[in-house]
């Protein structure tokens, strides 16, 4: 609710100046549009020789439980998929209560010519869980931190035109998060932690993307679909499922304060881990059973750029699901916000 209220907080700066300003797009600056909304990667291209560093801030709040495409009881959290032969074997011992991901992800972009864009990026990562053990009632707090997986990309113009740019990404995953990550559980003994709380996916992913951008007078709108294969099963004898997602966004640029508010869709399918995790040997909770892994969701998205007159961009964008279909039990995504800033040289 914070976040929202934060982006709430600028929504309003922006429909105050809505009334007084015009729509007109001065060809002496760059748009704030030209980019795509912030929560997306390898938007765009640049010319030859051309660099830009990114910084974004993401924060992800889980709370609540999902069953499918419905809400889940704390009862139905407590219990096994599969059941079991005896009443106690039957349900998880512990049951996770929420869930705090954030993000801080480092980029580069460097042009080697018109046609061809480079892209790296690493992220670090912070990751919270509350979880109780239901017979005492005890709860703790979990957490993992560090480095994750580093992301190579190559960017391919296609086909670009006053009003339209078109190009294609093919990128590979690098598996440099740790996906052996434990702490401290309630019982005091040291645990593996559950394959969300794990900062990386432990393969070599492809990830190809394709993005268009269609500029107008007063609007833009543009496309983005892509996906996250991955090759093989990693170290520890699972593989995270692929990815596949789709997002499309509505742009309006305001030139008198150099900021565009957009509009969006995201839809997102992430499939289920195949394998278990060899080092989770009792899994207490469905944090720690790949059951309950994957989702279909499809999100509404709320974003702002906004270009300083040295071409700084700084953007933020909030997203909150519509729907949301999980396998087995997890925790209910509640909403993502993702704040951003970029700088070309």
């Amino acid at each position: 609710m914070a976040a929202f209220k934060i982006f709430l907080y600028f929504f309003l700066i922006f429909i105050a100046s809505f009334s007084t300003i015009g729509s007109e797009i001065s060809t002496s600056t760059v748009r704030p549009d030209s980019h795509a909304p912030i929560s997306l990667m390898c938007d765009h291209y640049h010319k030859k020789g051309e660099i830009m560093w990114s910084y974004r801030y993401m924060l992800m709040d889980m709370d609540g439980y999902q069953q499918n495409s419905s809400s889940a009881s704390y009862t139905r959290a407590r219990t096994k998929p599969s059941g079991g032969t005896t009443a106690m074997n039957s349900v998880y011992m512990n049951v996770p209560i929420d869930m705090q991901m954030t993000m801080h992800m480092f980029g580069g972009m460097y042009a080697v010519n018109d046609d061809y864009t480079l892209m790296t990026m690493i992220n670090y990562h912070d990751n919270e869980m509350k979880i109780k053990k239901h017979s005492t009632g005890q709860t703790k707090t979990l957490s993992s931190k560090g480095w994750g997986d580093t992301r190579l990309n190559v960017m391919r113009r296609i086909y670009e035109s006053s009003i339209v740019k078109l190009h294609a990404t093919l990128g590979l995953s690098i598996p440099t998060g740790s996906i052996s990550k434990e702490d401290t559980m309630i019982n005091g003994s040291k645990g593996t932690l559950g394959y969300g709380m794990q900062l990386g996916t432990g393969t070599y992913d492809i990830l190809p993307s394709f993005t268009y951008l269609h500029t107008r007078k007063d609007f833009s709108y543009g496309l983005q679909s892509g996906a996250e294969i991955r090759t093989g099963e990693n170290s520890k004898n699972y593989t995270v499922g692929d990815k596949y997602f789709t997002n499309i966004w509505l742009a309006k640029p305001i030139s008198e304060i150099r900021s565009s508010f957009s509009l969006g869709l995201r839809g997102e399918s992430l499939g289920k881990i195949d394998g278990k995790h060899k080092e989770i040997q009792s899994v207490m909770s469905f944090a720690q059973d790949a059951e309950s892994t994957g989702y279909k969701r499809i999100s509404y998205l709320l974003g702002m750029n906004h270009v300083f007159s040295n071409g700084t961009r700084l953007a933020i964008e909030y997203m909150r699901p519509l729907y949301n279909n999980v396998n087995q039990v997890q925790l209910d995504t509640e909403y993502s916000l993702v704040l951003g800033l970029q700088h070309n040289f």
